[in-house]
C-alpha cells in the first residue's frame, strides 16, 4: 500500500528455488537460549556507493556502515534492504569469529524493505542455526527481545521492551509504502536494522526504523509482511512486490454522509472517492462504491477489518495476497449490492516515485543543459532551492500528476536538472527545474524521446518550452557540438548520455 511517511527514519547505519514459505512460521518447542541465538544473528558490514541525481553521471565519495541480519535457511540471511542497498561490497560477520566474510544480495524488496544476503564462501555457514519464526502476531505488551549490533558494537547486544502497538505505518525506506507495523519500547538503535525481534525465542519480525521525534518508540517489519516477502521469491525465482488496488476511500462514521448513501443503520463500509489508473482495482471499482465486505471480513465504519485479532485497515486483507491472487469485494452500487472480483494485478506506475536504489540515474546533457526524469531522488537534493517557483511546481507535480491528469502521454517527467554553465547556456540558468513540455514541437513522453527530438532542431535553433513558463529556452542548434566536447572535457563527464538499457532498444 502506498502512504506518504512522516518522521520516521531507517535505523541502520549504511548510508543504507528458495525452499522457504509459510511452513516456516511453526511454533519451536520452548524458549531459545542467547547463546544459541548467538550462532544465528549476523553483522554486516557494507561500503556503500550513490549518485549525486543533480549531478547524474557522478558517484557520490564511498562510505560505509553496517546493519544486522539472521540466518533464516541453508545459505541465506534475512536484513533490511535498506541495510544493503547501493553497496559496491559486503562482508557478514559472526558472532564472536573474528573474521569477516564476502557475500552478496540474493533478493531484494525495497518496498517492504526486506532483503536476503548469502555469504560468498560456504565456510561462513560452519556451526551456524538458522532462527525458528513464531507462527503468529505477539500481542499488546508481549515482552519482546531485540537483537543486533547497534552503534558500530562487533558484540551481540540484547535489548528487551513490550509490545506497545499494532498498526499500519510508513516504510520510509522507499518514500511512499505503507505496510503493517509492530510498534515497540524496546531501545533500536543505528545498526540494529535488519536484526531478529524474538518472542520466547522465536522470530516475529525484523528490527527497521524509529521515530527521531519521540523516545523510546522504534518499529520492527511483522510476520506478515516478512511473510509475503518470502514467499513472492520463492514463486519464480523474482521479486515481483506488492500489487497495489490503487483505492482512495473515505469512512462511513458521518452521519449525513451514510444517509446520503443510503446505508442502513447497522451496516459499515468505506466509500471510494478515488481510483489510480494504476492500480488493480482501475475498471472494476467506481467512485461512489461503498465497500462493505472484503474476502468476507466485515468492513467497519472506520474502513477497519479484524484479523489475527488485531483491528487494521481493510487494506491489509489486500496486502496478504501475492501478485496474481484476487480479492473479492461485497459493495454497495447504486441502490444495490454486488461481489466483485478484482484481480490484484497491476500495471507498472512509473508515477509512484519511490526512492531508486541499485541503479544509475538516466540523463541526458546537450548544451550543458542536464535533464533527467522527476524522481524522489532528484526532489530530495532541491532543499537549498525550495523556496524556487519551479521546485514548488515538482513537488505539486510528484503528488497530484495522476489526481489532475498531467501523467496522460507520458511514462516520465523530463526536468531540467542542472545547468553546466558554458557561453552557449549563460543566460538559461532561470529555466533550472523546469518541467520539459516539448523539444523542437514534439512532447516528450520519456526522456529517451529527447535525443530524437533534437536531432530535428528548428530554423537552427533547439526550442525547448516548459510547463507553466511562456517563453521558451532557445539555443543555437549549430554551437551545440563543439560545446559539448568543450563541457565533457572540462566537467570530466563519462559521458553525455545514459538512457536505461531497455529504453534504448
Amino acid at each position: 500500500m502506498i502512504s506518504p511517511p512522516h518522521g520516521v527514519r531507517p535505523i541502520s547505519l549504511a548510508v543504507a528455488v528458495l525452499g522457504l514459505a509459510l511452513t516456516v512460521f511453526t511454533p519451536a518447542a520452548g524458549a531459545v537460549s542467547v547463546d544459541r541465538l548467538r550462532a544465528s544473528v549476523v553483522k554486516i558490514y557494507v561500503t556503500v556507493q550513490r549518485y549525486d541525481y543533480s549531478q547524474p553521471w557522478q558517484a557520490t565519495p564511498l562510505g560505509s556502515g553496517n546493519g544486522s541480519g539472521f540466518l533464516i535457511g541453508k545459505r541465506r540471511i534475512l536484513t533490511n534492504a535498506h541495510v544493503v542497498s547501493d553497496t559496491a561490497f559486503i562482508e557478514v560477520q559472526r558472532d564472536g569469529d573474528p573474521r569477516r566474510f564476502p557475500a552478496h544480495v540474493a533478493f531484494i524488496g525495497h518496498d517492504c524493505d526486506l532483503a536476503i544476503v548469502v555469504a560468498d564462501d560456504p565456510a561462513f555457514y560452519e556451526g551456524t542455526r538458522e532462527i525458528v519464526f513464531n507462527d503468529k502476531l505477539p500481542r499488546l505488551n508481549d515482552e519482546l527481545m531485540c537483537l543486533g549490533f547497534p552503534m558500530g558494537g562487533v558484540r551481540l547486544s540484547l535489548t528487551r521492551g513490550v509490545v506497545s502497538r499494532i498498526d499500519n505505518g510508513s516504510y520510509v525506506h522507499s518514500g511512499v509504502d505503507s505496510h503493517l507495523v509492530v510498534q515497540t519500547d524496546a531501545a533500536i538503535n543505528p545498526g540494529n536494522s535488519g536484526g531478529p525481534v524474538l518472542l520466547d525465542g522465536r522470530v516475529v519480525g525484523v528490527a527497521f526504523q524509529g521515530l527521531s521525534s519521540s523516545q523510546n518508540i522504534g518499529y520492527i517489519i511483522p510476520l506478515p509482511v516478512i511473510d509475503h516477502f518470502l514467499r513472492d521469491v520463492e514463486n519464480d525465482g523474482l521479486y515481483n512486490g506488492y500489487p497495489e488496488l490503487g483505492v482512495v476511500s473515505l469512512d462511513t462514521r458521518n452521519p449525513a454522509l451514510r444517509r446520503l448513501l443510503g446505508l442502513p443503520a447497522a451496516s459499515g463500509g468505506a466509500v471510494v472517492t478515488w481510483l489510480d489508473p494504476f492500480g488493480a482495482a482501475h475498471g472494476l471499482l467506481q467512485r461512489g462504491d461503498v465497500l462493505l465486505r472484503v474476502n468476507g471480513r466485515e468492513i467497519a465504519r472506520d474502513s477497519s477489518i479484524v484479523m489475527d485479532g488485531n483491528t487494521v485497515e481493510y487494506t491489509e486483507q489486500i496486502e496478504r495476497g501475492q501478485w496474481g491472487d484476487q480479492v473479492v469485494f461485497d459493495l454497495s452500487r447504486s441502490g444495490g449490492v454486488q461481489r466483485i472480483a478484482v484481480p490484484l494485478r497491476n500495471p507498472k506506475d512509473p508515477f509512484s516515485l519511490r526512492m531508486r536504489y541499485d541503479e544509475a540515474p538516466e540523463y541526458v546533457i546537450a548544451g550543458g543543459l542536464v535533464f533527467t526524469p522527476l524522481t524522489r531522488n532528484l526532489l530530495a537534493t532541491m532543499g537549498g532551492d525550495i523556496s524556487k517557483r519551479a521546485v514548488h511546481n515538482l513537488f505539486y507535480v510528484s503528488q497530484f500528476a495522476k489526481l489532475d491528469g498531467m501523467y496522460e502521454g507520458r511514462s516520465q517527467f523530463v526536468v531540467l536538472a542542472n545547468r553546466l554553465p558554458h557561453p552557449v547556456n549563460t543566460y538559461d540558468e532561470s529555466f533550472r527545474y523546469g518541467l520539459v513540455d516539448t523539444v523542437n514541437g514534439r512532447r516528450l513522453g520519456a526522456l529517451r524521446d529527447l535525443p530524437e527530438a533534437l536531432a530535428h532542431p528548428t530554423n537552427g535553433f533547439h526550442v525547448i518550452t516548459f510547463d507553466g513558463m511562456e517563453n521558451p529556452l532557445v539555443l543555437d542548434a549549430g554551437l551545440i557540438g563543439d560545446a559539448d566536447a568543450q563541457i565533457k572535457r572540462r566537467y570530466e563527464i563519462p559521458a553525455l548520455t545514459r538512457l536505461r538499457k531497455a529504453d534504448t532498444e
